[in-house]
């Protein structure tokens, strides 16, 4: 059990992909961002990403870092977020939280583990993935709730409650995701 839950645990947290501290990750030698789609950087199943993401995406990669996209979902319909993150490697139907995609898309980024940071909303698979393929893994609020496919709103209510036992806050209020910065 003990393992289980360190495997869990975020090394941080954050309400947004636009409040995660980059410099910081840079300075602390990461060269990698990884990050999960559906909930994290727009609405679940959202089929484009809006301008304050594409942004912050162009913004990360010219100032270095290398970016990827780690996604459970198979990518279809999907054609015009396609165009728009075709500047970075994706990988569709990755098995989180099977170390395999990670694997996968750190060789795609020709980085190392020590390197690459994995940004996503779910704590069971982009999180629990992370940790088990030796990333470091960054935990924020999701996008769009509601928009939730049914079996991540079945895991919802226990990720507020394993949150709840690193933070020490409750988390169980409806927006799950009044999360802490740092712990």
């Amino acid at each position: 059990m003990k393992r289980l839950l360190k495997n869990l645990r975020p090394n941080e947290i954050y309400l947004s992909v636009h409040q995660i501290d980059y410099e910081h990750l840079w300075r602390a030698g990461y060269r990698a961002l990884v990050f999960d789609i559906d909930n994290t950087l727009g609405a679940w199943g959202c089929v484009e990403i809006d301008k304050q993401v594409r942004y912050l995406l162009n913004n990360l990669s010219s100032r270095g870092f290398a970016l990827g996209f780690l996604s459970n979902d198979m990518g279809e319909n999907r054609s015009v977020l396609k165009e728009q993150l075709s500047a970075w490697p994706l990988v569709w139907d990755a098995h989180k939280p099977s170390t395999r995609g990670y694997n996968r898309i750190i060789k795609l980024l020709q980085g190392t583990k020590e390197q690459t940071v994995m940004v996503g909303d779910q704590l069971f698979t982009d999180i629990w993935g992370a940790r088990r393929a030796g990333v470091y893994a960054i935990l924020v609020a999701p996008v769009s709730p509601q928009t939730d496919s049914v079996w991540a709103k079945l895991r919802r209510p226990i990720e507020r409650w394993v949150i709840c036992l690193f933070t020490g806050k409750n988390a169980a209020h409806k927006d799950a995701d009044q999360r802490q910065k740092k712990y």
